[in-house]
């Protein structure tokens, strides 16, 4: 088959053009099918962590807890991790489930001074889950640590609670709901007929209500710590003022909360 001929054949086929689904619409079916969705961790790990992290690479995490996202860092294989958590590792259970390797370094924070971490010593640090339970004050003294901590040209990943951000969602939350997907799919009518029943009757499982940023939330249902609105503009100032540059202000993996990526400059 000649080129002229190969390339004749994409004028038989796809009538009107192919298309896959829309890329804008974050549950939008595909010829991927079943396997066409992530999980906004997966996510958040293929765009935070994946990408920046090498053998070569020292990484400070705050606020581990059990050591989800410092398992998914060690995967990478980096130089050293610190992980700086409020609780020790017994309450954590981190090292029964990371595992004991030489290259981990956990640290029980007194303060927010990240007391432990040698100055410009992380080219890396990721923080998911975590400032949006401190107050704003707390996170920006920690945030001021973390200056000193990092080397120049250091790229950082810093989840926040934005009740902004919340809000919109929840006003908006059918175009990100899984249940979308069974819109239109006739076998799938029970199941979406049980979703409809339980968001009428357990709102609380199945959507979110707006909330008021001068309070603090508690989104387990008073079972854990408060949820705090540190706010993005506010985050990004003082992420700024303190001397990164901020290279993303929300790079948008999660539909609730943003993640921040900003970087030290290289000298």
């Amino acid at each position: 088959m000649t080129t002229e001929d190969f390339l004749a054949t994409f004028t038989t086929i796809w009538k009107g053009g192919y298309y896959e689904g829309d890329p804008l619409d974050p549950m939008s079916s595909s010829g991927y099918g079943v396997v066409g969705y992530n999980s906004i961790l997966y996510t958040t790990y293929l765009a935070c962590i994946r990408p920046y992290v090498t053998e070569r690479s020292t990484a400070i995490e705050i606020g581990p807890g059990r050591g989800a996202w410092t398992k998914a860092i060690l995967a990478r294989n980096p130089r050293k991790i610190y992980a700086v958590d409020a609780a020790p590792p017994e309450h954590t259970c981190f090292w029964e489930y990371v595992g004991k390797d030489p290259r981990l370094s956990y640290i029980t924070a007194k303060d927010f001074s990240l007391d432990g971490v040698p100055e410009q010593s992380a080219d890396f640090f990721f923080s998911f889950g975590v400032f949006c339970h401190l107050r704003p004050e707390h996170s920006r003294q920690y945030i001021s640590s973390l200056y000193e901590k990092m080397a120049p040209g250091a790229n950082g990943f810093l989840m926040i609670g934005d009740f902004d951000k919340y809000n919109a969602l929840a006003t908006n939350i059918d175009r990100y709901s899984i249940f979308k997907i069974l819109e239109g799919r006739r076998m799938f009518a029970l199941a979406l007929a049980g979703y409809r029943i339980g968001r009428f009757f357990l709102p609380s499982g199945f959507s979110f209500e707006p909330i008021d940023k001068r309070q603090a939330l508690n989104l387990t249902g008073g079972t854990a710590a408060p949820w705090y609105h540190f706010g993005l503009d506010e985050a990004c100032q003082h992420i700024e003022e303190v001397g990164f540059r901020i290279v993303a202000k929300d790079i948008c993996v999660n539909p609730r909360d943003p993640v921040i990526h900003f970087r030290r400059p290289a000298i």
